[in-house]
């Protein structure tokens, strides 16, 4: 648990706290009850915390990891005893109001005075500081296996971001602007509450769905629909230079969202900012699955990929072309390549593989609570729905940063009766598409098979797989504070793999890291051109670099994109006429959005 920046005594020993509260048969009462009530749980925790085989999903389930906490309180009653009675103390001093517990100065959420002014505020604030310290100090007293305190420590936190007193209607920035607006603050965030009840899956919202408009406000890039097909658009940018590299770029998005991420407002576009450095641009953009295309499997997307690959090809009169992928779509590129390399079709020049952890124990947040029982719940209500619906899935990863993507938005839609304020990432990932069934269930085959370092445990259009075949230069990108896709996982695969490899580590988070257009204030990113054995020295070796590493994966682009030549007078080809104009009709398709 964080540090709130207290500068309390050591903590007084339980026999003091006990003596101050209780005493006599008191105490031993107090004492006794506290045991049996824990002695009591223990006949329950068998069956809550099984011993389980290790394998590629060797998490511990939420309800397992409660067990843990249990076992912890069980065995070691002695221990819950003295934070308790800690904790009591510190309760005291509170009422008393002598307590000296403040806030971090990071912390936002008690910037108000009246927090420090009121008595009643500064009580509930100091309480509460008090409770999040000591059930801090407890958790780091046990001798929980790493995986196991991470585990917990992020149960602790979400139960702490949750019953914050900031959450209330009692906090006082919503009290003032209730006074101020003549109560319509409160019936606006009741309204939203409602709202987001209905339409939102009782999350809050954490954008206006008319924030922005596609092709308008995002997605703006000049290009054309160049081939369409049931399962995707491919589409094509005008050139902005006046001569452009020989081999193309194609980008392969994740198919759980839209490709947009890529082509936000125009300062944040990485799609944008690739045309202006001289590269023929094309982007993958699917169609969004329902119930029907349930039966779309990673060898349909596969098809899909070499039918753009080979109209790019067709198009730019070049046999080779580069790949950029990320996430969900760099399994997916992945999946491609080791196809090509076993079929020997050397027609990929390069791959940019960007926030994408292709190996098991990635040590995410989210794997350590995955186990095979929920891989296989999750692909059971996949096949029974038809599809994996995004807004599920974007709602567990806001739940990995409650802090964030929840209460930071409770407070503003609900205690303040505001709306959201538009950010286009968040628009974008506030506008997902589906998941079919079939490919949700191959990648999950992909992960609990540990494919990438297993050949043979993945077969594509009738041939094993060894990705140890694959001989493509690949240029990967982790983030630092990478929360799904933990950098160190990437620089493992970075390993992996034969070919002339070169890893960067960006700042921020998963989305985040990749969005570093050059304009961006104070940012930077690290390069190291080995490739030690542990991520760690990597990082001690590296050098830090100020600005985008935008920058040096041009440079290293442009080293595998041919020499240049006069940019096309015109869009598509003969063969493959321009049928709209970007972004296409498949990425404005929406969902619930409300």
């Amino acid at each position: 648990m964080p540090d709130k920046g207290s500068t309390r005594k050591s903590d007084p020993d339980l026999s003091e706290i006990l003596d101050s509260i209780l005493s006599g048969r008191d105490r031993e009462d107090f004492l006794g009850k506290v045991e049996r009530l824990l002695n009591a749980a223990s006949d329950v925790l068998s069956d809550i915390t099984p011993e389980k085989p290790k394998g590629a999903a060797d998490g511990r389930s939420f309800v397992d990891t409660i067990g843990v906490i249990l076992t912890a309180a069980v065995d070691q009653p002695e221990t819950l005893a003295r934070h308790w009675g800690s904790f009591a103390g510190s309760l005291l001093k509170v009422l008393r109001q002598q307590s000296d517990l403040m806030p971090d100065p990071a912390d936002r959420r008690f910037r108000d005075d009246l927090w420090q002014e009121s008595p009643l505020l500064r009580c509930l604030m100091q309480a509460y500081l008090a409770w999040e310290d000591h059930l801090g100090a407890w958790a780091d007293d046990q001798e929980f296996t790493e995986e196991d305190r991470r585990r917990v420590g992020f149960i602790f936190d979400q139960m702490v971001a949750a019953l914050a007193p900031t959450n209330l209607p009692i906090n006082p920035v919503a009290l003032k602007r209730a006074e101020k607006s003549a109560g319509m603050s409160a019936v606006a965030g009741i309204k939203n509450f409602i709202h987001d009840v209905r339409y939102n899956r009782a999350m809050p919202r954490q954008i206006n769905p008319g924030a922005y408009r596609i092709g308008v406000d995002l997605a703006t890039t000049p290009g054309a629909v160049v081939l369409r097909t049931t399962e995707m658009e491919l589409l094509q940018y005008g050139p902005q230079t006046e001569k452009v590299r020989d081999r193309p770029l194609l980008l392969i998005p994740p198919q759980i969202n839209k490709y947009y991420a890529f082509d936000l407002k125009p300062k944040n576009s990485i799609l944008g900012y690739l045309v202006r450095q001289g590269f023929q641009v094309f982007t993958i953009s699917w169609k969004n699955p329902d119930k029907g295309t349930s039966d779309w499997s990673i060898e349909t997307y596969l098809g899909s990929i070499r039918q753009a690959v080979d109209a790019i090809r067709v198009i730019t009169q070049n046999e080779r072309i580069n790949l950029i992928s990320a996430c969900a779509g760099g399994l997916t590129a992945m999946a491609f390549l080791g196809h090509l390399a076993e079929t020997k079709d050397p027609i990929i020049e390069s791959h940019s593989l960007l926030v994408t952890a292709l190996l098991p124990q990635s040590g995410s947040m989210l794997e350590l609570f995955t186990t095979d029982q929920t891989l296989e719940l999750a692909r059971e209500i996949s096949r029974a729905e038809g599809t994996l619906d995004g807004k599920d899935l974007a709602h567990v990863f806001a739940w990995l940063r409650p802090g964030d993507l929840i209460w930071t938005y409770w407070v503003n839609n609900y205690m303040l009766g505001r709306q959201p304020p538009p950010l286009d990432v968040l628009y974008w990932d506030n506008d997902p598409t589906r998941l079919p069934a079939a490919l949700h269930s191959d990648f999950i085959d992909m992960y609990q098979n540990d494919v990438f370092q297993r050949p043979g445990s993945q077969s594509l259009f009738g041939k094993p797989i060894d990705y140890a075949n694959m001989q493509v230069d690949t240029y990967f990108v982790g983030g630092r504070e990478d929360y799904l896709m933990p950098w160190q996982s990437i620089y493992r695969a970075a390993r992996l793999f034969d070919g002339q490899h070169r890893f960067v580590l960006s700042t921020s988070g998963h989305v985040q890291s990749i969005l570093r257009p050059p304009n961006l204030a104070n940012t930077e990113y690290f390069t190291n051109a080995d490739l030690p054995e542990c991520s760690d020295q990597w990082l001690a070796e590296a050098d830090r670099q100020d600005g985008t590493w935008w920058v040096d994966w041009t440079e290293w682009l442009n080293q595998r994109s041919g020499k240049v030549r006069p940019a096309p007078n015109r869009l598509g080809s003969s063969q493959y006429m321009p049928l709209d104009p970007a972004p296409g009709i498949y990425v404005t398709e929406r969902m619930d959005f409300h």
